[in-house]
């Protein structure tokens, strides 16, 4: 009976210290997207032009890699991978492109830092519409 009562004022105490962390990993993440990806990638549109062509970034989790239907800057390598977004493969391509990817603008770009990885993948799950800075939709 004690351990229950223990419990029932324990539980919101660790579930309110996750959702601090979260919101910390989702705030720094969003800081260094902003800092490293903006200028290539939004959430709501492809980013087309001499210096940034990258496709968008919406529904990135579970989808096929190369598989933004209105994007024709994709490798068909990238295209026919087989590769599907989740948090292990987005860990392994940000820390360093070139492992997962073909022929990608990305290739020579990686994070080493693991926290920072992690903290990008919370802010990429937020799908921030904010960052469509450079979208004229």
């Amino acid at each position: 009976m004690r351990v229950r009562i223990r419990m029932m004022f324990l539980l919101p105490i660790i579930f309110a210290s996750l959702v601090e962390a979260n919101d910390e990993n989702v705030s720094k993440g969003r800081d260094l997207f902003i800092r490293n990806c903006i200028a290539c990638h939004a959430f709501t549109c492809n980013r087309d032009g001499e210096e940034a062509n990258s496709p968008k970034l919406e529904g990135l989790f579970g989808r096929k890699a190369g598989g933004v239907e209105d994007f024709d800057g994709y490798s068909a390598a990238l295209r026919n991978s087989g590769i599907v977004w989740d948090e292990e493969t987005l860990d392994t391509y940000l820390k360093d492109p070139s492992q997962l990817s073909f022929d990608s603008a990305m290739s020579n770009e990686k994070m080493d830092d693991a926290e920072q990885r992690k903290q990008m993948i919370a802010y990429l799950k937020t799908e921030d519409p904010t960052v469509n800075l450079f979208c004229s939709e």
